[in-house]
């Protein structure tokens, strides 16, 4: 009953801490990469290199962030918890900014998929990014990748019908 007591407090305590700056837009970043249900060694080489040039992160610092970010059980982790967060703390263009790098990191696959594209498109509403600089965003960034595969990117998946 004590164990059941202190797990009770200690998730309620957690959700009311915010993560740090640098682990809340490693988070958004996961959930990119998580989207298209798998994750790739580039999209995780990907996620490294925009830490180290936004963050001035190391490579094992980089990584570190990353397993905290994927860690599904930490509740200042939540995904409301995480935009408010990056809203409270970066001007729009800012955010524009970081909606760029998720979508480096989808794209470094060399495929967008629907649910990547959804993932992007519902969080800039989130963050409260016009849907102007989105789509500039999105066509600046896509130059970067001229052989990007996009067949799966306005395609909604089939469900599995068991």
């Amino acid at each position: 009953m004590l164990k059941t007591i202190k797990g009770w407090w200690n998730r309620e305590e957690g959700a009311h801490q915010k993560p740090e700056l640098t682990l809340a837009v490693t988070k958004l970043m996961v959930g990119m990469m998580s989207m298209d249900g798998k994750i790739d060694a580039e999209e995780r080489g990907e996620i490294v290199t925009l830490l180290g040039e936004q963050f001035s992160l190391s490579t094992a610092e980089s990584t570190e962030l990353i397993e905290q970010a994927a860690n599904i059980e930490r509740t200042d982790l939540g995904f409301d918890v995480v935009v408010k967060q990056v809203v409270e703390h970066f001007n729009v263009d800012e955010r524009t900014a970081i909606l760029a790098k998720l979508w480096r990191v989808a794209m470094a696959d060399g495929d967008i998929d629907f649910l990547e594209e959804q993932y992007i498109n519902r969080l800039s509403g989130l963050l409260s990014v016009p849907v102007s600089a989105l789509s500039e965003m999105k066509a600046k960034q896509e130059q970067l990748y001229p052989d990007l595969n996009q067949s799966k990117r306005f395609q909604q998946p089939n469900p599995v019908i068991r």
